[in-house]
C-alpha cells in the first residue's frame, strides 16, 4: 500500500531528538540494517517503507506493515544523501532491559560524535558485551549516524543514560579509567567485575568521574601520535581486559 503525505510528514519528524524522544520511536535506513532488525527484533518493527529498487525479498514482509513509496518521497524522509532503497521505523522499547550482568560493562562519559558512539557499540558486541551505560549528555542512541556506525549491533547491546556519577556510586564494580597518563594496560590483570570509562573525544573523563576513578589504566604510545580515537581506544581497551573471563 502507498503512504500519505501526513504519514510521510511524521516519520520526517523522527530526523529530531524531539520527536523521537516524544514518540518513543526511531528509524533504520537501508536494507542490510532493516533485514538485521526483522532478524533480531521483529516485535519491534512498527513500519516498514521500501522503493521498487529494495533488495529485502518479499515474503519476509509477510508479518508487517509495508507501504510502498517512490524514490523521490524517501529522499523527504531519508537522513541520508543517497537513500538506500528500504526503511523501517521501530519502536524504542527494545532498549528497555535491564543492565546485564557482564563482567565489563562499558561506561560513555559525554562521547559526541555519532560514529564513535556507534562503533563503541559494534565494539561492545563483538566482544559480547551487551550493556553500555551513557552520561545524559552523550549522543543519542537513536541518531541515525549512531545507528549506521553501529551496523546493526544497536539491535543487541542495550543502551542505558543515566547519571553517570551515581550510577558509578552505587555499581559495586571496579571503576577503570582511560587516561593518556596512566598504567600501562597491557600490564593491568582484572580483579573483579569492573567497568571502563571512556570520556570525551577532545576533553577526557570530567572531573567529578576522574575523582571517581579506582585504576588509570593507558594504552602504551610507541610511536609519535598525539592520541588514540575514542571508539580505537575503546577496541583496544576492551580487548585488553577480556582476555582473562569471558562473558556468559
Amino acid at each position: 500500500m502507498g503512504a500519505s503525505k501526513q504519514l510521510l510528514k511524521d516519520i520526517a519528524k523522527l530526523k529530531m531528538h524531539k520527536f523521537r524522544e516524544v514518540q518513543n520511536k526511531f528509524v533504520v535506513e537501508g536494507d542490510k540494517l532493516v533485514q538485521e532488525a526483522i532478524l533480531t527484533i521483529p516485535d519491534n518493527i512498527l513500519q516498514i517503507f521500501i522503493t521498487p529498487e529494495s533488495k529485502i525479498n518479499s515474503f519476509v514482509f509477510e508479518n508487517f506493515p509495508v507501504f510502498e513509496i517512490s524514490v523521490a518521497e524517501l529522499d523527504k524522509i531519508s537522513t541520508q544523501r543517497t537513500p538506500q532503497h528500504s526503511l523501517a521505523i521501530i519502536d524504542c522499547k527494545f532498549q528497555s532491559n535491564e543492565i546485564g550482568t557482564n563482567r565489563l560493562i562499558i561506561a560513555c562519559d559525554n562521547i559526541q560524535d555519532p560514529g564513535n558512539f556507534g562503533t563503541i557499540i559494534r565494539t561492545a558486541d563483538w566482544f559480547g558485551i551487551n550493556s553500555i551505560v551513557a552520561s545524559k549528555n552523550t549522543v543519542d542512541v537513536f541518531n541515525q549516524k549512531v545507528i549506521q556506525a553501529s551496523m546493526g549491533s544497536i539491535f543487541r547491546v542495550h543502551v542505558e543514560y543515566v547519571d553517570l556519577k551515581s550510577w558509578l556510586v552505587n555499581s559495586k564494580r571496579r571503576i577503570l579509567g582511560a587516561f593518556l597518563d596512566g598504567n600501562s594496560i597491557f600490564d593491568y590483570k582484572v580483579q573483579s567485575d569492573s567497568v571502563i570509562v571512556i570520556g570525551n573525544e577532545g576533553k577526557g573523563i570530567s572531573p567529578e568521574i576522574t575523582d571517581l576513578i579506582q585504576d588509570k589504566i593507558t594504552i602504551p604510545a610507541i610511536g609519535k601520535a598525539e592520541s588514540l580515537n575514542a571508539a580505537v581506544a575503546t577496541g583496544i581497551l576492551v580487548a585488553e581486559l577480556t582476555k582473562t573471563y569471558s562473558h556468559g
